[in-house]
């Protein structure tokens, strides 16, 4: 075997690419879609009605469309809107990094919640938005949000890592104590 093949950054990004096509494969099947990403989807959109709705009464959910009852201003979150992409490849980075199983799984899940968190207020603020100005909205919903999204899925790997790598010092200092 070749030696560039043994380092622990080729394993590494091999393992993520298994990891990533394994997780975009199944989404790209027609029963993950009809299974997963539509009711997902529509959860997201009920989750923002139901937090806006104490605030602001005119807020309404139908089906994937989040609009308000007086008909100015609407947004349809479609594929690519619920971020389960970007949440895919933080799973599949998350995984992949060296560290017990466990503590990926608890990683992922944990990342994948603050992304859809923040996913949660790019949607409320795009419906606000629409309010406004079209190419307002369509600047943050085209270029802020999307890098914006991005960006905190490497963020969240990053800490993610950082904690990781404390974790060995912190169960040899345990073990001396």
């Amino acid at each position: 075997m070749p030696r560039f093949l043994k380092s622990p950054a080729v394993q590494y990004l091999a393992l993520f690419a298994l990891i990533a096509v394994a997780l975009f494969s199944a989404l790209a099947t027609p029963w993950a879609e009809r299974l997963f990403v539509q009711p997902f989807t529509q959860l997201l959109v009920d989750i923002c009605a139901a937090v806006l709705q104490p605030f602001d009464g005119r807020v309404q959910a139908q089906g994937d469309i989040l609009r308000f009852s007086d008909g100015l201003g609407a947004v349809q979150v479609l594929a690519g809107c619920n971020a389960v992409e970007v949440c895919a490849l933080l799973t599949a980075a998350i995984l992949a990094f060296p560290g017990r199983l466990r503590d990926g799984v608890v990683g992922a899940v944990v990342g994948v919640g603050a992304l859809q968190l923040v996913n949660l207020l790019r949607i409320i603020s795009l419906l606000y938005l629409s309010r406004g100005s079209e190419s307002l909205f369509e600047f943050f919903h085209h270029y802020v949000w999307d890098a914006m999204i991005g960006l905190e899925g490497l963020l969240v790997f990053f800490f993610w890592t950082r904690w990781q790598a404390r974790q060995p010092a912190k169960a040899a200092a345990q073990e001396t104590v």
